[in-house]
């Protein structure tokens, strides 16, 4: 496996989160999120980025459910997280080339223990004279600042009317926020990626829901992350 697939699958994992102008509230349905645009000082983390630039995740959701679909690189990797918020249960389907892992944890137990000091130190304001539209949802500015974090910045725009906890911001997943963000832009001294909601349904298949487990080897979020670490993966 060579560096640059190394360092997409890393991403990949860190990742571990509309029609109307009318502004009906969507309780369930699906959204596809893609990587829109990105920006680097540094030429190889900014051809690491470029191999995912395009790259589409989908949402999924009803009620306290929701199920997120990553695809990339072709197919060659992918990635399904199941989370029943009532439930506490997380289910993460991991495939790299055919190597199929299956990780089944509580929600609480899943989270990595840094997440919650993440949640604490860091500051979420909203601007809701900044504005705009997005698959015809009108969204307001959110913005995510940790001291902390070594410059690092998001900044967004959310919507009230689309019903889910999924939180696809890479480094503060333990964060609740107002609404949803149908774009946000995560961004460093060394980095900036952009991602968009492109599609949204408002039906379900009920099928995505299914958790298919055939193929896969189950084991604890400890053995994974070993596994990854002999990966060249560094977890």
């Amino acid at each position: 496996m060579n560096n640059l697939m190394k360092s997409v699958l890393l991403i990949a994992l860190l990742s571990i989160s509309y029609i109307s102008s009318a502004q009906k509230s969507l309780e369930k349905g699906s959204i596809t999120m893609e990587i829109t645009a990105v920006a680097s000082d540094d030429p190889q983390t900014e051809m690491m980025l470029g191999a995912m630039k395009g790259s589409q995740t989908e949402v999924v959701f009803e009620g306290s459910k929701h199920v997120t679909n990553m695809d990339m690189m072709g197919g060659m990797v992918k990635m399904q997280i199941h989370v029943n918020s009532d439930a506490n249960k997380m289910n993460m389907l991991f495939d790299a080339m055919g190597n199929k892992m299956w990780i089944e944890s509580d929600i609480d137990k899943s989270q990595d223990p840094k997440q919650k000091e993440i949640a604490d130190k860091s500051v979420i304001t909203y601007d809701k004279n900044d504005t705009k539209e997005i698959l015809g949802y009108k969204c307001y500015k959110m913005t995510i600042k940790n001291d902390e974090m070594e410059g690092m910045k998001v900044t967004g725009y959310i919507t009230s009317d689309v019903k889910t906890n999924a939180n696809l911001i890479q480094g503060f997943q333990s964060l609740k926020f107002e609404g949803y963000p149908m774009e946000f832009t995560v961004g460093s001294p060394q980095f900036s990626m952009t991602m968009t909601a492109k599609e949204i349904k408002e039906t379900v298949d009920q099928n995505k829901f299914t958790l298919e487990t055939k193929g896969y080897k189950k084991m604890s979020m400890e053995e994974f992350q070993k596994a990854m670490g002999g990966m060249g993966m560094g977890f």
